[in-house]
């Protein structure tokens, strides 16, 4: 499988009910940072679980693994690595 990028993350966080200013987005800042809310990020996990297939526990979401679009493409990718 082709690695995950920055635009197939944001274009997944694009397809959920997630607002976000899409000009001024930080791929290295928290989403939580940036106007998404709590629901906002299980919405955008959802989204990568169903799409990938994969499984994120909710330990590394609270270890804040998932909280930038950075981290979102590194894990992403590791994930589907371990797939």
């Amino acid at each position: 499988m082709a690695k995950v990028t920055h635009e197939d993350v944001v274009a997944i966080i694009k397809g959920t009910s997630v607002k976000l200013d899409w000009e001024k987005l930080n791929p290295k800042e928290s989403l939580a940072d940036q106007g998404a809310d709590s629901l906002d990020m299980i919405s955008i996990i959802f989204a990568f679980q169903e799409k990938y297939g994969i499984e994120i526990t909710d330990e590394s979401i609270s270890d804040g693994e998932w909280l930038s679009i950075e981290k979102m493409v590194m894990n992403l990718n590791k994930s589907l690595q371990q797939k």
